[in-house]
Order: C-alpha cells, then structure tokens, then sequence
C-alpha cells in the first residue's frame, strides 16, 4: 500500500427518516476502499445538488418555475443545478467496503432556491448529484497511521421520487407553506389585518391578492404553494 487509498462512493438509496424533529431524508452511501484494505476513518463532506437541467417539465411546472430559473423560453442557459445542501459525517473504521446514512435536512423556505424548485413539483423524480471530499485516515504498509486528502472528483448520482419527499413534508407541517419576512413588512401585514379586522394571516394575504389581481384570474392561477 502506498499513497492515498483509492476510495468509491455509490447512492443505494433514498428514504424518509422517522422520529426526527425536523424533515429528513436519509441518503444511503456505500463506501469502498477500491484495494479492499483497511481505513481507520473518513471525515466526509458531501455537496447534495438538484441536477434540474436533467428532467422534463410541463407547461405547469414551467410557469411555477419562473421564479427559479426565468421564463422557459431562457432556459437553455439559465437551467442550472441548484446546491441543497453541505452534509459533514465521519465514518468509523471498515476494510474494504461499509455503508453510511447521512441526513439531508429538507426546508420549507420559499426563499431558497432549492425550496422553491422542489414546491413546484408534483410528480416524477428529481435527479441529484452528490459530491464528496474530506480526509482519510488508513495505515500504512508498517502499521503508522497516515492522513490523504479525498477530491472532489469522487461523485454519485441518483434520483429522488418527488412524491417521498411530498409525502415527508405533508407529515410535518400539512397543507401550510411558510413565507419569510423581515420584521418591518411583517409589522406592516399584522396592522393591515388589525385594521382590516381579518381572523387569520390566510385571510389578509387572501384580501391583498383580492385587491391586487383582475376578477377571477387568482382562482385560475392560485395552486396549494399559495394558502
């Protein structure tokens, strides 16, 4: 054995995690030492991304998407991938070969690109691709613990049913959808529903499209993103 062992990584899977406090999928690596020796450790870090340049949309899912990647008629050079998340993990020892779970935190920020994207579907699957680097501990052919670098050319690619991850977030928060803002516009939206007397913060942004939208075109337009 000499330099920095050989390492592969492969996506096996993707599946809900249970009894979390916040909405988790759990992605299943497999990790292997390509000479089949030991590793006394990894400390791993993985790049998630939304590979969305590899999927088909409806004309449905084009319109929800306007806000993402621009009107579809741009979208030969705006459809890029879009980074979900940075998940660090350290794997225990293993010879030869071993299998991890990380967790992939799932947002409900309409904010965050990724968010948004994943809102828009309804059905299909989403491609994602995982990159990975970090460092690895092994030992050398005289037994003394050495350390090597893992590059970012070590990848895998997979794809998420997008009906898991709808049914992961309908189990947590339902039919709501969250919107952030800052603390001024918040102020301005609660005195409107004060002023307007409105039982729910649904009824005053209800009342504001009301107002802001020609007769009859919200309820064309108007999908469950928007409560």
């Amino acid at each position: 054995m000499s330099g920095t062992p050989d390492l592969a990584l492969d996506l096996l899977g993707v599946e809900p995690a249970r009894f979390t406090a916040t909405p988790t999928l759990h992605l299943r690596v497999g990790l292997r030492r390509q000479d089949g020796g030991p590793v006394q450790c990894v400390l791993l870090t993985t790049v998630v991304s939304i590979a969305a340049a590899r999927r088909g949309y409806g004309e449905d899912e084009q319109e929800r998407l306007v806000g993402v990647f621009g009107a579809p008629e741009l979208w030969d050079r705006s459809l890029h991938g879009l980074t979900w998340a940075r998940i660090t993990d350290t794997v225990p020892a293993f010879r030869g070969a071993t299998e991890l779970t990380l967790g992939l935190p799932c947002g409900h920020d309409m904010q965050v690109a990724a968010d948004q994207y994943l809102h828009a579907l309804r059905d299909g699957d989403v491609p994602i691709d995982l990159s990975f680097s970090g460092t690895v501990f092994y030992p050398d052919e005289g037994g003394a613990l050495r350390t090597g670098q893992i590059s970012w050319r070590y990848e895998a690619t997979g794809r998420l049913p997008v009906g898991v991850w709808r049914d992961l977030m309908d189990r947590y928060y339902g039919s709501a959808r969250w919107l952030r803002l800052d603390e001024e516009r918040f102020g301005r939206l609660a005195a409107y529903r004060a002023r307007r007397a409105l039982a729910s913060f649904d009824d005053t942004v209800d009342d504001l499209l009301r107002a802001a939208e020609p007769a009859g075109a919200g309820e064309e337009k108007r999908g469950p993103w928007i409560r």
